[in-house]
């Protein structure tokens, strides 16, 4: 077992910084032009995660750990360096698939069951083998899945850290947002307070949220421009400002790396030069999780096919109101609703709730066509299938589902996802 925290410290150490200091210095084509957006966020990574290291040598400060459901605003007001563990994973996905093994490996020689979502295997994993940050306390909610119940249970009899679970309503509506915010200021507030020694400063809390709000509408923005035919920017870049903001809302660094991506996609719309290296053909909305290990799908997809990914079940949540700072409720209400409605935790509602959401994406984006995940572990996307079929049959709306691990390539390797990928836009969009 090694020391917490050295793997991702080496990776971000050893490959992150230099593949920013090499777009910088050399691009690489033919995605040179985006060379800038590309180096700017792996220097955001890069300074997220030497926070992380750093809070855990400093007595003053904590690791937040928590998971979707929740944003790490309320953990910047106190100084907290945040981690979100259903991120986690993506993490090394892209940058060292063998560490995705070592650590569901772990989870199942423990006893975890090799069907359950690699993603609650992958934080088991990565606790029992002493990866995850120490100095840290542990925020985590009911949602979104039975997979994340199941887990929860595990990580609180071997995390050697504080606690807190919140219930997350599976309704979606203003009653629920009021009841989840009542638990952030009746649970969570006085539990971080209790662990990081703090006292909780409502004015730095609004501090935290003007500058969140500042990102979510520079993400927005961004977002709203991939509306444009053809969308400026490419597939895989096109996830990265819905993940920034989720790392860091509420930090200066991230409202300046989104103002890249802002001003760069506006600037491009504006200019009538969105067009990427290939021509756009098909527009894809890809439901669910997409692949996190194949970087290079989503290049493949556009130049074969002229297939470009403009949307996903997680970047389509960028639709809600700024967070009224008028007063403590009203911050907390704001809070909560990104934690229930922009996370994976959307995927508590209804199947027919989230069959909406999708189709509502799909037309926003001008989609021709749906590409669906199927996976592995993972009930509820895969329980709504026979229904996301017949909206689509209904809507004459092309569909395609992959069965996968979006974590773990072993389960369907990348050149078999292409044969399947291939076999769809040869035939059924031709």
């Amino acid at each position: 077992m090694g020391k917490p925290f050295e793997r991702t410290m080496a990776v971000t150490n050893g490959m992150l910084k230099p593949m920013a200091q090499l777009l910088k210095e050399n691009p690489i084509p033919p995605y040179q032009e985006y060379a800038p957006l590309l180096a700017a966020m792996l220097d955001h990574n890069v300074t997220h995660y030497t926070d992380i290291a750093a809070a855990m040598e400093d007595e003053n400060r904590k690791v937040a750990l928590y998971e979707f459901g929740l944003v790490p605003q309320l953990f910047y007001a106190f100084d907290c360096a945040a981690l979100c563990l259903e991120m986690f994973p993506s993490f090394y996905t892209r940058t060292d698939e063998s560490a995705v093994y070592d650590f569901l490996e772990a989870a199942e020689e423990a006893g975890v069951p090799s069907d359950t979502c690699s993603t609650d295997r992958f934080i088991i994993g990565a606790t029992l083998s002493g990866e995850l940050p120490t100095n840290a306390f542990f925020v985590t909610s009911s949602s979104p899945c039975d997979g994340t119940r199941i887990a929860y249970p595990i990580l609180q009899k071997i995390l050697d850290c504080p606690m807190l679970f919140l219930d997350a309503p599976f309704r979606n509506d203003r009653e629920a947002v009021e009841y989840y915010a009542g638990q952030l200021k009746d649970q969570l507030i006085p539990f971080v307070e209790q662990h990081t020694g703090r006292k909780f400063d409502i004015d730095r809390f609004r501090e935290v949220i003007v500058e969140s709000n500042k990102a979510y509408e520079l993400l927005v923005d961004t977002r709203e421009t991939y509306r444009a035919k053809p969308a400026p920017h490419y597939g895989m870049l096109r996830s990265a400002p819905y993940s920034i903001f989720m790392h860091g809302a509420g930090l200066p660094e991230t409202t300046e790396t989104l103002r890249l991506f802002c001003e760069d996609a506006t600037r491009r719309v504006r200019e009538g030069r969105t067009e990427g290296p290939f021509p756009e053909k098909h527009r894809v909305m890809w439901v669910h999780v997409p692949p996190t290990y194949d970087r290079e799908l989503f290049p493949w997809m556009e130049e074969n096919f002229g297939a470009t990914l403009v949307v996903d079940s997680l970047s389509s949540t960028s639709i809600l109101e700024p967070i009224d700072t008028t007063s403590l409720e009203t911050m907390l209400e704001g809070v909560a609703w990104q934690g229930l409605d922009m996370t994976m935790s959307f995927m508590r509602f209804e199947s027919a709730a989230f069959i909406d959401f999708m189709l509502n994406a799909y037309d926003q984006y001008g989609c021709d066509c749906i590409i669906a995940t199927q996976h592995v572990g993972c009930q509820s996307i895969c329980g709504a299938r026979g229904l996301i079929r017949e909206a689509c049959r209904k809507r004459d709306i092309p569909l395609l589902f992959i069965e996968f691990d979006y974590n773990d390539d072993r389960v369907l390797a990348p050149e078999q996802m292409r044969i399947q990928i291939e076999e769809f836009f040869t035939t059924v969009m031709e």
